[in-house]
């Protein structure tokens, strides 16, 4: 047996732990958490957009959209930001004072859903009609095929 300093006995080698399987196995789970999340702007939102017929898509460069849904409340989701937030009214206008100083003002999108009341999607448009924006667009989705609506 080998002596170490001061007669003691020597110390074994440490055991090494090869670690590269545990990395490759993190990795996996990694991609597998990304690939399965949905990233969802609305998160939690359930919204039933009415159909229409003369439908567009719309260049998302600027724009906030302005969420109403079955009940009525209103939600706001800017460009920058990734999920949606509660608001009033009264910050809705606020909050659309402050992006109307940014030049160019953003696009303002309205969401509304099909059973929304009709006094909050008007309260909408009368709030962006007062702060001075050009219009408000409608989302819609595109009406099927074969299924006619009065």
């Amino acid at each position: 047996m080998r002596e170490g300093p001061f007669g003691k006995p020597a110390r074994k080698n440490p055991p090494l732990i090869n670690i590269t399987s545990l990395i490759d196995v993190m990795f996996l789970l990694l991609i597998f958490l990304i690939i399965t999340t949905t990233f969802n702007p609305h998160l939690g939102l359930s919204l039933q957009l009415p159909e229409a017929n003369m439908s567009e898509p719309v260049e998302e460069v600027n724009t906030c959209r302005i969420i109403v849904d079955a009940k009525g409340n209103l939600f706001l989701l800017e460009k920058d930001s990734s999920n949606s937030k509660s608001v009033t009214i009264e910050e809705l206008e606020n909050r659309l004072r402050e992006l109307k100083a940014n030049n160019p003002p953003p696009l303002l999108i309205l969401e509304s859903d099909s059973d929304a009341p009709f006094r909050a999607t008007v309260k909408v448009f009368d709030l962006a009609l007062e702060l001075g924006y050009p219009g408000v667009t409608i989302a819609t989705r595109p009406k099927e095929e074969g299924v006619k609506e009065l």
